[in-house]
């Protein structure tokens, strides 16, 4: 018994030391360290922005808002960690008809941008996204919104702690990397990403929207529940796919955001489509 008890606490440490040597590859499994320029094709209106850092370039992807507003709303946009800003542009099209501006953030080492996708490297691109994104003279700057997907609401997370974030929309995302080790028997003392999503939405005073698959295979619908419980002004969606395969486009993006958005005061139209002023249901 005791032999096996030994092996098994050295099986666990075993577990643990490759947890936190690979945990930024296991974490952002599409980075790399090969550098190149963007190769996609920008969807038309969009252009591409390489913003300064200590790292290089912080490299985003930036939609105007097509409709003739002085001052749009934005939303920051964190994608997952299997994908790119081009995996998202289909997506992103509606909110930008919608009279919303987007700035796609890419990861450091994402698809040859500069950097490596450490914890302070992107904490410091979503800083230096907001910082321009702000700068520019068509956007409010009061009325920016940060929105992340998976591993990305982490990264929006921490932003509204890190600059004066207007709202927070979590899609599919954790309540905190630390009760995701624990899942996964692994002790919360070896993260480098300290990303505490339950903590963030607990003191941030904008209002909160959290959509969450109900079947979710990688981040359980139970989080996406305490997130939004957690909230000071939550509305809370529940959508019925798994982790990877919402359509958050027809889902959410093509009508339910945008009301959202008016509804709280951040967008000052609602969207062709939303006949006479009716809205999808926010709730539990």
């Amino acid at each position: 018994m005791l032999l096996v008890l030994r092996v098994l606490l050295l099986t666990y440490l075993i577990c643990g030391g490759i947890m936190y040597v690979r945990q930024k590859s296991i974490l952002f499994p599409a980075a790399s360290s090969d550098r190149y320029q963007f190769r996609s094709t920008l969807p038309k209106g969009s252009q591409l922005v390489e913003i300064p850092s200590s790292f290089g370039k912080v490299r985003t992807v930036y939609w105007p808002a097509s409709k003739q507003i002085s001052r749009a709303p934005a939303i920051i946009y964190m994608h997952g960690n299997f994908e790119g800003v081009e995996n998202s542009f289909d997506m992103i099209r509606p909110l930008v008809d919608a009279g919303i501006a987007v700035l796609q953030l890419e990861y450091p080492g994402f698809d040859g941008a500069d950097g490596e996708p450490t914890y302070a490297a992107l904490s410091e691109s979503s800083e230096v996204a907001y910082d321009w994104l702000a700068g520019q003279p068509n956007i409010d700057s009061q009325s920016i919104v940060a929105m992340g997907y998976s591993i990305g609401g982490g990264v929006a997370g921490e932003l509204t702690h890190l600059r004066s974030v207007r709202a927070l929309i979590l899609l599919s995302t954790f309540t905190s990397l630390e009760e995701m080790a624990h899942r996964h028997l692994l002790p919360g003392f070896l993260l480098q990403f300290p990303y505490d999503n339950l903590a963030r939405v607990g003191e941030f005073a904008g209002p909160v929207l959290v959509a969450h698959g109900t079947d979710d295979d990688v981040i359980p619908f139970g989080m996406g529940r305490r997130l939004a419980a957690a909230a000071m002004h939550d509305d809370f969606i529940s959508l019925d796919c798994r982790h990877n395969d919402c359509d958050f486009e027809e889902a959410l993006f093509k009508e339910r955001i945008p009301q959202w958005l008016v509804r709280h005061g951040l967008l000052n139209r609602a969207p062709s489509g939303a006949a006479g002023g009716t809205r999808e249901p926010f709730g539990r």
